[in-house]
């Protein structure tokens, strides 16, 4: 993509690395964080930058989790796999209808993340099958392959999103510190220079390339003149070798 995004990270040092470049870029997402977001808000915002890019008519959300494209009701049954979801079918009940899933499961916070504060960040919530937002809990985030589900040790979330999920993480840390350690909501082993940071996050980032849908909800949440829009931008998703520089281990995409 050639450059970082403009004017977003203008005067940024760029020249940082290490703990060095994480302080900076946490300073960074925190002073431009002007919006904070109601948890009513927050849902609101999720109708417009979980919608499925490649969906023209801008009626269906991407579901964190989902891996089958059939879409209610137009399946037999209520399928918690979906990977789709009519925009207007937000609610808590457990037939087709999607909820906000608190990636960073709201209880495994320092303290618990409610639904304010980091709570309610719409970087990081994101739109999920009622049901399947349930079977997931409040697990930590363990290894797997193929589609979400339990593993041995947690919730593995997908081919299609761990990367996403890895992402939302390291911003999380980034944005809310102690309150949000990778290794309060993942498993496996640490880095040696941060031993808050799970290699597993590392791993999943460099896997999973960005994809257009994640660029889309961080476009839109990073300008605070948009509805529901934050004003801050999650930096992994610009760049997910921003993590390789801070925190080494596998070399991640670099798009610029």
């Amino acid at each position: 993509d050639g450059a970082p995004v403009s004017p977003y990270y203008n005067g940024f040092n760029w020249s940082l690395t290490g703990n060095n470049l994480k302080t900076s870029l946490a300073t960074k997402i925190t002073t431009t964080h002007t919006n904070t977001l109601t948890y009513a808000e927050a849902e609101k915002a999720l109708q417009i930058v979980d919608l499925d890019p490649a969906d023209a008519t801008k009626t269906n959300l991407l579901l964190l989790y989902g891996f089958s494209n059939n879409i209610c009701p137009t399946s037999t049954s209520d399928d918690n796999d979906h990977r789709r979801r009519k925009k207007s079918s937000d609610g808590g009940s457990a037939t087709c209808e999607w909820n906000r899933e608190h990636v960073y499961a709201k209880s495994l916070g320092t303290p618990n993340l409610g639904e304010s504060g980091p709570g309610a960040d719409a970087q990081h919530l994101r739109a999920s099958d009622v049901q399947r937002n349930g079977n997931r809990g409040s697990q930590k985030f363990a290894e797997g392959s193929g589609n979400s589900g339990n593993v041995s040790g947690g919730w593995y979330p997908g081919d299609e999103w761990k990367g996403d999920v890895a992402r939302n993480m390291m911003y999380m840390y980034l944005r809310y510190g102690s309150r949000c350690l990778p290794t309060g909501v993942g498993t496996g082993s640490t880095i040696p220079t941060d031993t808050n940071m799970l290699n597993l996050f590392l791993k999943w980032n460099a896997e999973d390339p960005v994809s257009q849908y994640e660029d889309n909800r961080n476009t839109y949440l990073g300008n605070a003149s948009n509805t529901y829009g934050q004003g801050n931008r999650n930096p992994f998703i610009d760049n997910p070798y921003l993590a390789t520089a801070i925190w080494g281990g596998p070399i991640a995409q670099n798009r610029w």
